[in-house]
C-alpha cells in the first residue's frame, strides 16, 4: 500500500528486523523501480563526512577533495534514498537535512550552485523518536517531515510462525552457495522456533550459517543447536532487549501500562525460563533477593517472574 506513492516512509523496529529489505521492496514495488536505490548508514559517518556523503563536494572544498564528487542525493535522483539509522544524526545536521526535504534542493560542500533533486526518501531507526523529540535530541519539525507513513517491523519473537519459512530460505541459499544438502529435523526446528532471538532475522541467519558450517552431517539435530550446549552467547542479551523496544505513543496508554509491556517482553523468553527460575529459588533457599542476584535481576523483576509463572514462595 505504501510503495506506489512518493510519500516519505519511516521504518521502525529493532536492529536486525529487516528494515533495509523492506526499503528495497518498497523501491522495487514503486514507479521508481528502474531508477537508483541508494543506501546511507547515518550512524557510520561523522557529521562532516555525512554532509559530504549526502550532498557531495566541490574540488578543493577541504583537504583531500581533489575533484568534484556527487553526493548520494544526486546519485538517487529519480529514485529512492534510504537513510538508515536516521535517529543518530546530530542536531546541527538535522537542520541541513530538513532544508533538503522541504525545498528539494541543496548545495555541495564548498559550492554555491543550488542543485534540485527528485528523490523519494525512506528512513529507518531503532530509536524511540518520540522520546528523542521530547528530550530535545531530535527536531520535532524533522520528525514530522519524515514520519509521513510509519511502518513498524515486529521483532522475530513476535512472529515465530515466520521462523520455519525464514530457516527454509536461509538453508536453501546456504546449500546453493556451498554445494551442500543440509536439512533440519523437526525437533531442531522446534528449538529454533522457541528461541528469543534478540538479534532478530540477522541473528537467525548467522546462527543457521554457523551450525550448518560446523555440522558433521547433512542433517541438523537438536543437539547441534548451540543453545543446547550453552554456547549461545547472544542469549544473555535477551534480558536487556526491553531497553530498546519501540512502543508507539498512544494517548490512551499510560506509562505504567507501557512499563508493564516492557517487563512482559523481557520475560517472554525460552521455554526453560520457569526451570531456571525454579533452580535459582532452590539454590537460594527460596530467598528472593539471593535468587535475583543469581539471575542478575532486580527484586521487583524476580517478584514479577514468580507471579507470572505462578510459583508460590516456600516458607521454612
Amino acid at each position: 500500500m505504501a510503495a506506489p506513492g512518493n510519500n516519505t516512509i519511516l521504518l521502525r523496529g529493532e536492529s536486525g528486523t529487516g528494515k533495509e529489505v523492506i526499503a528495497r521492496a518498497i523501491h522495487y514495488l514503486s514507479a521508481r523501480k528502474n531508477a537508483p536505490f541508494i543506501k546511507v548508514n547515518c550512524a557510520a559517518l561523522t557529521e562532516n563526512l555525512l554532509e559530504s556523503e549526502l550532498f557531495g563536494h566541490e574540488k578543493g572544498a577541504f583537504t583531500g577533495a581533489l575533484q568534484q564528487r556527487k553526493g548520494r542525493f544526486e546519485q538517487a535522483h529519480g529514485g529512492t534514498l534510504f537513510l538508515d539509522e536516521i535517529g543518530e544524526i546530530s542536531p546541527a545536521f538535522q537542520v541541513k537535512l530538513l532544508r533538503v526535504l522541504q525545498e528539494h534542493e541543496f548545495e555541495r560542500v564548498g559550492g554555491n550552485t543550488t542543485i534540485k533533486v527528485d528523490v523519494r526518501l525512506i528512513c529507518a531507526t531503532n530509536r524511540n523518536l518520540e522520546v528523542a523529540v521530547s528530550q530535545g535530541e531530535f527536531r520535532s519539525d524533522l520528525y514530522f517531515r519524515i514520519n509521513v507513513i510509519s511502518i513498524f517491523l515486529p521483532h522475530l519473537r513476535e512472529r515465530r510462525e515466520d521462523i520455519p519459512l525464514l530457516i527454509e530460505n536461509i538453508l536453501s541459499r546456504f546449500n546453493h552457495e556451498n554445494n551442500t544438502k543440509i536439512k533440519m529435523t523437526p525437533d531442531a526446528l522446534h528449538v529454533l522456533t522457541n528461541c528469543q532471538w534478540p538479534g532478530n532475522v540477522r541473528e537467525l541467519e548467522n546462527c543457521v550459517a554457523r551450525f550448518s558450517t560446523l555440522s558433521h552431517s547433512d542433517v541438523i539435530q537438536r543437539s547441534d543447536i548451540p543453545c543446547q550446549m550453552n554456547n549461545c552467547l547472544s542469549s544473555s542479551l535477551s534480558k536487556y532487549q526491553h531497553q530498546h523496544i519501540i512502543i508507539p505513543i498512544n494517548s490512551t496508554v499510560d506509562l505504567q501500562k507501557q512499563a508493564s509491556a516492557i517487563d512482559d517482553n523481557a520475560y517472554n523468553q525460552q521455554a526453560t525460563e520457569r526451570e531456571r527460575l525454579m533452580n535459582a529459588m532452590e539454590k537460594s533457599g527460596w530467598v528472593q533477593a539471593k535468587a535475583a542476584r543469581l539471575l542478575n535481576l532486580t527484586p521487583r523483576q524476580i517478584g514479577y517472574a514468580l507471579k507470572k509463572h505462578h510459583l508460590e514462595i516456600k516458607k521454612f
